[in-house]
């Protein structure tokens, strides 16, 4: 996997290439690779995480219920969501 992510290609002729399992694979420069997971809390090696973005899609019932007081709060009270931006900043 490492050839991939550390996108370790080279150009014979016209093509570019990348040596994945010990062969040689036709590489081409529109690849994108999307990993995904079913895990909670998913734990990668410092190596991998260094090459890649992670994001983490995972939504909690905490995490909503702030994003909606903060629409309501900025709906109603514009002065105290302002207030609290400047805090936060």
């Amino acid at each position: 996997m490492d050839p991939v992510l550390s996108r370790a290609v080279y150009r014979k002729g016209r093509n570019l290439y990348l040596k994945f399992g010990g062969e040689e694979v036709e590489y081409d420069s529109k690849f994108q690779l999307y990993l995904q997971t079913k895990l909670s809390n998913p734990h990668y090696k410092p190596e991998i995480s260094a090459q890649c973005t992670i994001i983490n899609f995972i939504v909690t019932r905490k995490g909503l219920e702030d994003q909606l007081l903060a629409l309501v709060v900025r709906k109603e009270r514009l002065d105290l969501a302002l207030l609290s931006e400047d805090l936060v900043t």
